[in-house]
Order: C-alpha cells, then structure tokens, then sequence
C-alpha cells in the first residue's frame, strides 16, 4: 500500500508540476526568475513537508489522510492559476516584481506542502521493512515521477489537453488518499526512541541533489541544441534519469549485501563518476553520431530517428542516474537501522531536494551563463571526487582510488573532443540531403565563428559562410537571423521575409504610435521598423544574450545594419522578459504588434499561436491597429496550419495572408489595414532596397474571402488542443525529414485560383 501511494504521489506530482509550468508561463514567464521561480517555491513547500512529517513525535497520521489534503489544496491552487490570477494580473505591475512573483506563487504550497508529508509517511515501517521500503519507496517514486514525465508530453496533454491532465493527476492524489483496509501502527512508529540523523549523512544528500540537478540542466540544454529543444526531448530526458534512479535504488539492497556498506559507498560515488565521464564523452560525440546515424537511414528515417534519440538520452542520462541513485536509498537503509526510517527519509529527500534547486539555480543564474557548460560538468566532476573521499578512509583503498582516476581520466578524455561551436550548430535542422552526401558537416566547418554568447536559456553563435554570401545568428542551434555580406550578391539570407515583417506595420498599418516588437532574432525586423515606423517601439526579448550578441563587435561585423539600429534617438526599448507574460500585465493598447516567433512546434515558441494569445492580442490591440505574425511551413501539418489560421481569424477578425517572394513562409496580418500615403511609401520602399529577391508585394496574396475558402476546404481548422499538439505533434512530424511548405503553398495557390465557392450555412 505504501509503494503504491509513492507511486500515485510521483506521477500526480511530475504532472502537476508540469501543468503549473504551463500555465504560469503565461503571466510570469517561461524564464529562470519567473515560471521557474514559482515551480522552486512549490518545491520548498515539498520539502518542507517532508521535513516537517519527520520532525513530528508521534506519526499517528496516514499518507492517505496527506493525500486528502493535498488533493484539496490543489483543487484551490488550480483554481488560483487558472481564474483569479489572470484576473489579478492585467494591469497588475507589481506581479512583475521578485516579490510578487513569489507572493503569486504561494498557493502553490496548499498542495506541495500535504504531498511532501505523504511521501515522508508512506516510508514508515518496522525495523525488519527498514531495506525493502527505503529501496522500494524511492524506487516506485522515481518510476511515478518518470511516468508523468513521459506520458504528459506524449499522450495526456496531446490527447486530453490541458484540463484532461489536471483531471487525470486529481485523480491519482484521490486513487491515494483511498485508507488502507488494514492500517496497523507497529512499535517503531510510535513507541521507538529515534535518533537524529547524521549531518554528514544529511550534507551527502544535498550534494547528491546538487550535483545531479547541475548536471541534468547542463546535460538537456547540450543535448537540445544538438537533437533539437522539443517537450518530447525534455520529457524524455528527464524520464530516463527517473528511470535510471529508481534502477539503482532497486539494486541497492542486493549490492549492498554482496559488496558491504562501506564498499557500496564507494563503489557508488567512484561509478557516478565514471559514469559522467563517459556521459560527456556521449555528448562530445553526439553530433557525429547523429549525422551518422542519418546517413545510415536516409533523408526520411521515418521513426527509427526518435527512437535513436531516446536511446542516447537513455545512456547519457540513465547511466549516471542509475550510480546516484544508489546513494540515497543507502543512507535511508544506514538510518533506519539505527533510528526511524520515515524520519530519516522525510529529511534525507528534503535535502536531496533543496539541493537539486540549489544546483539547478546556481547552473542556470552563474555557471553557465558566465562559464559555460563544459566548466559545469567539469566542476560537477570535482565535486563528486571531493564528496567520495572520505569513502576510501575505510577498507581497502586502491580499487576505489583507482576508479576515481578512470572518472577523472574519462572526464580529461571529453573534454579534448569538446567543440562548443559544433555542439551548437545545430545539426538537427541541417539539411538530410547533405547529410546524407557528405557534404554537410565539410560545408559548416568552412563557416567563421566570429563569437559565442552562454545566454540564461539557450547558447547564441554568430558566424559567416563566405562560400553562402551569408551572417548568421543561431540562437539554441536553430537560426533566428541572417542577413547578406555583400548585399550585391546572391546570398541564402531570409532578408524578404524579415524586412516585409518590419515594414508591413507602416506599409498597410497605421505607420505611426506604439509598436511592439516580440523577439528580437537577428535584429532585421527591429532595423526595418526603426527606419520605417514613427513612434514608440518596444522590443521583448526573452533571453538577454540575443541582445549582447547583436550589441557585440562580432554583431556590428556581421549585422552592421542591425547593430547600428540598435543605437541613436530612433534606438527601440528592449524588455528582457517573456512577451506572453508582458501583454498579460501590461494593458496598453497598441498601434501594432509583430510576432517575431515563427517556429509553433517550438516549446517556448508554440503558446503565440494558440487561442488564448491570439485574444490576448485582440484586447491589446488598438481599435486601428493591426497585428502581423510570421509562420514558417517546412514542419506543419493541413490540420495544424489550418487551425493556426482559424484561430487568429476567429479571434483577429479578417484576415491576411502576405507571402515573402522566394519563400516557403507566410506572415498573418489582422486589423485596421489600408495602403500608406506618399509620405509613408518612400521610407517603405527605401527599407525593402536591401531584398534582392523581387518587387514589394503591393497586396496581400490572399484576402479574407480566399482564406475563408482554403480554410472550409480544410475542414474548417479544428483548434481542439492545439497547443498540445503543436508542442508534441509536429517535433515529430518534423522527424521525418519532409519540407512540408510546399504542400501547403500550393494548397493555398489553388484556393486562390479556384471559383468562389461559399460554404453552406
């Protein structure tokens, strides 16, 4: 019963948890000090349950009484997160503040705090249950966890959307909260003096958090610039350490048997080491084992290329989860048999908590951003050697010494094949064509770096192809920005696409009032706006390293134009923070908006194509303004495409459907349009002089009526989930290797050519 209470609690928590960070993304942000603050301050509130269910004389309370409790205390969170603090926040500036972000947050501890202390009380047990519960209670809670992990991004939230998922993890906490038939209080629960548990022990499961969470963080942000950032390849990560820990904690108690305590301990420590030895070695690697592996299958590898990933997802983090996770469930089993087993878990997994949200913090705010993840693995590295030497004060001293030399050995090796700038290059979008002839990776080495920036949540590079006429900005491996180096040349640069952004504002808009810029990219779009628009601009950016990228003598090198727009009297504000979260505080309305993200399968990027944005836009909009969004087609489905096209129509009113010549992209624009005046078109037709790829469109290519017909052709666009399926369907689909836009492209030329056909009523 017990075990099975873990386990409910694992998967109602990793779900729950996920679903927070879904929804308060939207107000705080999906940035370190917003969404990821309030998801630490509801991890304090579990740790603070487990602690303060272990510090209690008498555990005369059940876990199922915890879960009750839990259960209505996140029935009153999630009322909280999903009416009254939208309600709260619009126009709200103080939400925007450290410490309204953490005032917001509190309700978050109703639920946390009951469901820390029935994971403390489920690991009561008499002194002969002390092994199999510690090994057994961590092993069914990391498999819980890793359940919710894998199966919220793969099959609740695309299936069930987002209500159907908290439903689901309501009912696992009330599956939990069921009393027991049998509910029988043994003589160590009550009537047992208990002991206090070790410091030493108590710093080891700290450091255990601390290092595990720096390196999970460091290893998935790596991972996700080379196999793409997606929910499924961060689900999946963190799924196979789940997994990858609760195997160890399983085989703890039969190694310990057969090895001894103070050999376990040993042999835990040295092995985590070795095991992120050759974790790093996996990832220095990972490039050419992908582009291997798509030169073995081909240009559409089908499925067997997610399952590729997920088997080196599985190495590099289940390996060293496996090692670690021998370690706490041994100092649980070194406790029980000494004092109270529930005692020593409930504070034992406290401080292996606190200390993963230490680790993750310090990773996320210092190390990496200032040093880079290769200083965070290798420090990592370090700080196990220094936590397992006090293991080879005890028995025999050479064979773990020398297993601490192989880690330091396989760690040394690693970093000789570390190439930051390949690991950020992106492969995963690179062409399968030239991967498959070989001339993929031969084409990119020829490209100059000319710089790095370690931002908070993604790496940006500049760099030039000489042979392509083209600078590129590459933010997380993908390219957000590329402009000419001779602009009399032919060049690959997306210039149409992001010029036509920047100046559709003044060319069928209002040219002139507050324009508000979301995402920042290579800084074409802002440079063209700057030069056209007369006004106020905003720009909101969410990771501050585009912004010092572009700001950088390499972007002065490489963007020269975008660079220089950056400063003057004409120079744009630009907002460090999420744009969802700024327009759900922020109630100024605006003259125009420009949606700079245009990759929906992205996870940072998908929510700007959904409903709930795209009303936001229309209450930020301004009764004369318009709303433009960029939307690029390689990756999207008819049904998907359909259903992005029906939700800013539905919500934006009438709709426009601009296509950059030479492109397989379109821009969506909405509201107020009429041409600009004499006075307007000369700025306008000055700014377009830099595309070399054809005349300014002078119209849409598609008006309402035609969209309206593409759309009743395609079924009318079907929004049940959208985001959900955008998030987690199309990195799939995307697997495939396919260029969709052409399908797409040629489905809206014929709409456009047929006979108007007005759809029955």
């Amino acid at each position: 019963m017990a075990l099975r209470t873990l386990a409910l609690v694992g998967a109602a928590t990793m779900l729950l948890e996920i679903l927070v960070a879904r929804q308060l993304g939207t107000i705080l942000g999906s940035t370190l000090d917003g969404v990821a603050l309030a998801v630490n301050v509801a991890l304090v509130g579990f740790a603070i349950g487990q602690v303060a269910a272990a510090r209690v004389r008498e555990r005369r309370s059940l876990a199922s009484t915890w879960c009750r409790i839990a259960l209505v205390g996140c029935i009153a969170a999630s009322l909280w997160i999903g009416i009254l603090l939208p309600v709260i926040a619009e126009g709200s500036w103080f939400i925007s503040t450290l410490w309204g972000k953490i005032c917001v947050s509190l309700p978050l501890l109703c639920g946390s705090i009951p469901l820390g202390a029935a994971v403390t009380t489920s690991f009561r047990a008499s002194v002969d249950e002390v092994i199999s519960r510690s090994s057994g209670g961590i092993t069914a809670l990391d498999l819980g966890s890793a359940f919710g992990a894998l199966a919220t991004p793969l099959l609740l939230l695309p299936l069930a959307g987002e209500l159907g998922t908290l439903l689901t993890g309501l009912l696992l906490l009330g599956l939990a909260s069921f009393v027991p038939t049998r509910s029988v209080r043994t003589e160590s629960e009550v009537v047992r003096k208990d002991r206090r548990v070790s410091r030493r022990a108590i710093l080891s499961a700290f450091w255990v958090g601390v290092i595990a969470f720096g390196l999970q963080l460091g290893w998935v942000r790596v991972l996700g610039e080379v196999l793409g950032s997606s929910l499924l390849v961060f689900g999946i990560a963190s799924g196979m350490w789940l997994i990858g820990g609760a195997a160890g904690a399983s085989l703890m108690p039969q190694l310990r048997l057969s090895l001894g305590v103070s050999r376990l301990r040993r042999v835990a420590w040295s092995s985590w080491l070795i095991s992120q030895g050759i974790s790093l070695l996996l990832i220095a690697f990972s490039p050419y084992l992908y582009l291997h592996f798509v030169s073995l299958v081909g240009e559409t590898p089908g499925s067997s290329l997610p399952v590729a990933k997920a088997l080196l997802l599985f190495v590099v983090l289940g390996l060293p989860g496996f090692c670690s996770g021998l370690i706490v469930p041994a100092l649980l089993v070194d406790h029980g048999e000494k004092g109270r087993l529930d005692r020593g878990a409930g504070i034992l997994q406290g401080a292996n908590l606190v200390g993963s949200m230490v680790g993750a913090s310090i990773a996320a705010f210092w190390i990496i951003p200032s040093r880079g993840p290769l200083f965070l693995f290798l420090l990592c590295g370090v700080g196990t050697v220094a936590a397992g030497i006090p293991a080879l004060r005890k028995g025999s001293r050479g064979g773990a010494a020398s297993s601490f030399l192989c880690g330091g050995l396989l760690l040394a090796a690693a970093t000789q094949f570390w190439d930051p700038d390949l690991l950020g290059a992106g492969v995963f979008q690179w062409s399968r064509a030239e991967i498959v002839q070989g001339s993929a990776l031969p084409g990119w080495q020829q490209r100059e770096i000319l710089d790095t920036f370690e931002g908070r949540l993604s790496r940006v590079q500049i760099e030039r192809d000489l042979q392509q006429n083209t600078s590129y900005l590459r933010v997380g491996g993908r390219i957000e920005g590329s402009v000419p180096i001779d602009p009399a040349a032919p060049s690959m640069a997306d210039l149409p696409t992001e010029v036509l952004l920047g100046l559709l504002p003044t060319w069928i808009g209002p040219g002139e009032g507050n324009l508000l810029v979301i995402g920042l990219g290579g800084g074409t779009t802002v440079a063209t706006a700057v030069d056209t628009w007369s006004g106020k601009l905003i720009v909101v950016e969410i990771e501050p390293a585009v912004k010092e990228a572009l700001l950088s003598d390499a972007g002065r090198v490489a963007f020269p134009a975008e660079h220089q727009a950056l400063f003057g009297l004409k120079a744009p504000s630009i907002l460090l923070e999420d744009a969802r979260a700024f327009l759900a505080r922020d109630d100024r309305l605006w003259e125009a908006i420009v949606i700079q993200p245009s990759e929906p399968w992205l996870p940072w990027s998908a929510p700007l194509f959904t409903p709930k944005f795209h009303r936001l836009l229309s209450r930020r909009l301004a009764p004369e303004g318009v709303a433009v969004q960029w939307l690029q087609l390689y990756r999207i489905g008819v049904a998907e495409f359909a259903a992005i096209v029906s939700s800013f129509r539905e919500e934006l009113g009438p709709v426009q459907v601009w296509h950059p010549p030479g492109t397989g992209e379109i821009l969506l624009v909405a509201g107020k349009t009429e041409p600009a005046g004499q006075n307007r078109r000369e700025s306008v037709e000055k700014a377009w002089s830099r595309v070399a790829a054809g005349a300014l469109p002078v119209e849409p290519w598609l008006d309402d009526r035609a969209v309206e017909r593409w759309l009743y052709q395609a079924g009318g666009g079907d929004r049940t989930q959208l985001r959900a399926r955008l998030e987690h369907r199309l990195p799939l689909l995307g697997e495939g290797g396919r260029d969709l836009s052409g399908e797409l492209l040629r489905s809206l030329q014929e709409s456009l050519q047929n006979q108007l056909q007005t759809p029955p009523r």
